[in-house]
């Protein structure tokens, strides 16, 4: 028995086929994350001249909604009565501008429009100015009632009244070159590195 046992575990086994390899699984690679959607409003090199949208300025002036000076303009929104977007958006303009050489400075404007002109006539607009210690370089307007949503749509704000009076709204800003042409928009942080490039450029080569 002894002999037997051990010419049995001598044979050998007869070999193992090995499994046949498995096809990769093709996969697509995972899309990396999306970029943050521009905000909404004229698209880039639309001009903001073929809005004729008659304002009301804040020493009580009628003035185009586009004048072509040759200079770079911030166009935005705001309401006088905001208890603190609005403040920060013209501290966010401000501190924009401020960042500008001295001369590159004196080549940008600032028109701010209202979205309230229910409540915001010329001299609350002129109330802001005195405020915020605005220079000759900003324009604080207001259009006709009938025509802010146009204005909204024009610049890609949103925004809706709320029950207390106020407006839920976007702080978008939008710059434009001498000839009113969209150069970059950004809404907060988004688009913000292009406007802000996009104005250094163009103010320098003005």
């Amino acid at each position: 028995m002894i002999t037997l046992f051990f010419l049995a575990c001598a044979v050998p086994s007869p070999p193992v086929e090995a499994p046949p390899p498995v096809a990769p699984v093709a996969t697509e690679a995972a899309p990396s994350p999306a970029e943050p959607p521009a905000p909404a409003g004229l698209p880039l090199g639309a001009s903001l001249a073929v809005l004729d949208v008659p304002l009301v300025d804040h020493a009580g002036q009628p003035r185009a909604f586009f004048v072509a000076s040759g200079e770079t303009v911030i166009y935005s929104m705001f309401y006088t009565s905001c208890p603190r977007a609005c403040p920060l958006l013209i501290e966010d303009i401000q501190a924009l501008a401020q960042s500008l050489p001295e001369a590159d400075r004196a080549q940008l404007r600032v028109v701010l429009i209202s979205m309230d002109p229910a409540n915001d006539p010329p001299e609350a607009l002129a109330g802001i100015v005195t405020q915020h210690h605005l220079d000759a370089t900003w324009t604080l307007a207001v259009p006709p009632a009938d025509r802010v949503r146009e204005v909204a749509a024009a610049l890609g704000v949103r925004y809706r009244q709320l029950p207390s009076g106020g407006f839920a709204h976007t702080s978008v800003l939008t710059a434009v070159d001498g000839e009113g042409r969209v150069l970059a928009r950004s809404d907060g942080s988004v688009g913000r590195e292009a406007l802000e490039g996009a104005i250094r450029k163009h103010v320098a080569g003005s």
